[in-house]
């Protein structure tokens, strides 16, 4: 799954968010998350990805395990509402 935003944040600032934005995912999708240079790599049960921070777009990858593939949509439903509000 890929979710892309544009952002006018710059790159600081949108590092902050995106931290901010994994803190509230973590609550829903039980995630772990660590920072490797501009990318926030993220894994839980049945899923592993990474959210990228450029100076103007956030880019999310994520892997969803069979048994999450089936809730694809809910979960991407679910992850840009979280992004579109951190990313305001």
């Amino acid at each position: 799954m890929r979710i892309e935003r544009e952002h006018t944040l710059g790159r600081d600032e949108a590092r902050k968010r995106v931290e901010r934005l994994a803190t509230s995912l973590k609550g829903q999708f039980d995630l772990e998350s660590r920072w490797e240079g501009d990318q926030l790599r993220v894994s839980g049960r049945g899923l592993s990805g990474a959210l990228s921070v450029g100076d103007d777009r956030v880019n999310l990858d994520l892997q969803l395990g069979l048994a999450l593939s089936f809730m694809e949509s809910s979960i991407r439903s679910a992850i840009e509402s979280e992004m579109d509000k951190q990313l305001a």
